[in-house]
């Protein structure tokens, strides 16, 4: 089902419908909010309130844009509020657990493993970074947003986008660069 039937529903009171909405975009606004903000509780808490906007303002949504692009744009404005209003403290995310792997398993652990040390080296290297070139890489790269919609979620003109995005790259690769240095030397 389509974004414009689900939003048809959910005015006409279908719940089902912006659960649907919120499972496919929970993950991207979890991301928006923590680049933001660099606490998950924080960032939880952000994006609960973007939904509820979102709900609340989905009336005056008529497709005049993509719906994500509208609704990112919500998420960036509340986590930036709640950046001003957040203590100043720092926050480590938890560590996941591993989980023993039953014999069915063996043979897809080490691709799921090399796929998360990727994610992670990723998202390592992001957190090194300023938070509005992490964000911008983010949107842009992981979420395949255009410049023309970084600029509407973001309220920064094309050129600063361009910029801070040809910034944040090389930035990216300068402490990728770094990290890979460090891991060669520790194996020598």
């Amino acid at each position: 089902m389509d974004e414009q039937k689900w939003i048809e529903r959910i005015l006409a009171g279908d719940t089902q419908s912006f659960s649907c909405l919120v499972a496919k975009y929970e993950k991207m606004a979890y991301t928006i909010a923590f680049r933001i903000l660099g606490n998950r509780e924080e960032a939880e808490e952000a994006v609960q309130d973007a939904f509820v906007k979102m709900y609340r303002a989905l009336s005056n949504f008529h497709f005049d844009s993509k719906f994500s692009t509208w609704f990112y744009r919500i998420v960036y404005r509340t986590a930036l509020t709640a950046s001003r209003q957040q203590r100043m403290f720092v926050n480590y995310e938890e560590a996941g657990s591993i989980d023993d792997l039953s014999n069915d398993e063996v043979e897809s652990a080490t691709d799921l493993l090399e796929r998360e040390d990727r994610k992670e080296m990723i998202a390592r290297t992001l957190r090194k970074l300023p938070a509005d070139e992490a964000l911008l890489l983010t949107l842009h790269y992981l979420e395949e947003c255009s410049v023309e919609e970084i600029c509407q979620i973001t309220e920064l003109s094309t050129s600063n986008v361009k910029v801070k995005l040809f910034r944040g790259r090389k930035r990216f690769y300068e402490v990728l660069q770094d990290k890979m240095k460090l891991d060669t030397a520790d194996l020598l």
